[in-house]
């Protein structure tokens, strides 16, 4: 179709002239201005009080915390210590609402690890008092649920995506708001899509869509976790770390450090390299170290000028579950600010 004189003269008219902006229709469900994006990052950067913590300061300056509508992933080899990691971060987050939805472990056992880390006392003494009907002892159990943490709620069922959406419901019905922070322990647990994508990709609709900050455990690979191994971006079984905006390992150095022993003293025995020798040595001494230690690192951080960390180690004391900062870890200036424990 050719255009009249007319209708080239009088394009050529409005050239130069603003042009109307059109409001998105209510319709749409994928388009939104990006001036919403921009709304939504002066909210955030004005509302430091709306993201949640870990409370180990060196990933925290570089994380400025997981904001609403983020998923942080925390990935680390079967029993390598996420759940405590996250018990721990709860203890420093007492004043927020939490839902943590743990299929893995019974709401019982979660209370008695929380009950151990706050009081610092040792499980199997809790236990033994608790069944001698000591009422000090089951005191102590009532007041972690009670007086420390009133506005957790643990779900301990195994939950699709309608049973998340419906528990979610529930505690904000019954705390009168949202909460702070939403807990998934551990992500190939839920039974929302088949694949592990397919379940990081609801999660991560979930946590937006509700905005809230979420925090989602991660079973490392056999390959990439087994024996203590260092943690990478693509540890992760099956993926689903590209949904994450971070991504924290989590590991236990002691079991990599038996395997390279075991491999050099086998080795060894059949050269007797004096190389090999100081290795070994080296590596007894870095054995009774971190016996007892749990090693935290931050692999992924899409945060504009945010850096990686690398391992971070604590002391795990075994029988209250407690983390402390293994001796020279922390630099000063944490320690002068009151962050040392």
């Amino acid at each position: 179709m050719r255009l009249s004189a007319e209708e080239i003269s009088a394009g050529w008219e409005n050239v130069g002239k603003p042009i109307q902006s059109v409001s998105p229709s209510s319709e749409y469900r994928m388009y939104t201005p990006l001036s919403e994006a921009a709304d939504s990052f002066i909210r955030w950067a004005q509302s430091p009080q709306d993201r949640v913590h870990l409370g180990i300061p060196r990933i925290d300056e570089e994380l400025r915390g997981i904001a609403p509508g983020e998923i942080c992933m925390m990935v680390g080899f079967a029993h390598g210590g996420k759940t405590l990691l996250v018990l721990n971060a709860l203890r420093k987050n007492m004043d927020k609402h939490v839902i943590m939805f743990i299929p893995d472990e019974p709401k019982q056992l979660v209370l008695i690890k929380l009950t151990c880390i706050i009081h610092r006392i040792d499980a199997r003494e809790l236990e033994t008092r608790i069944a001698k009907d000591d009422q000090e002892a089951i005191n102590l159990l009532r007041q972690t649920a009670e007086e420390y943490f009133p506005n957790l709620a643990v779900f301990d069922q195994p939950l699709n995506g309608s049973d998340m959406e419906r528990a979610y419901d529930e505690v904000c019905d019954v705390w009168g708001q949202a909460p702070d922070l939403v807990v998934v322990d551990y992500l190939d647990l839920l039974e929302a899509g088949e694949t592990v994508p397919d379940k990081a990709t609801f999660l991560k609709g979930f946590g937006r869509r509700h905005d809230i900050p979420m925090l989602v455990l991660h079973q490392a690979s056999r390959n990439a976790g087994a024996d203590g191994a260092k943690l990478t971006m693509s540890s992760g079984a099956y993926g689903g770390e590209q949904q994450a905006t971070s991504v924290i390992g989590v590991r236990r150095k002691k079991y990599q450090i038996a395997t390279e022993l075991h491999e050099l003293i086998e080795k060894n025995d059949r050269s007797h390299s004096e190389r090999t020798q100081d290795r070994i040595e080296h590596l007894r001494h870095e054995a009774m170290i971190h016996e007892h230690t749990l090693s935290v690192s931050l692999l992924k951080n899409k945060r504009p000028a945010g850096q990686l960390v690398d391992d971070i180690d604590f002391e795990l004391d075994s029988a209250t579950g407690r983390l402390t900062y293994l001796d020279g870890k922390l630099p000063v200036q944490y320690q002068q600010r009151g962050l040392y424990e």
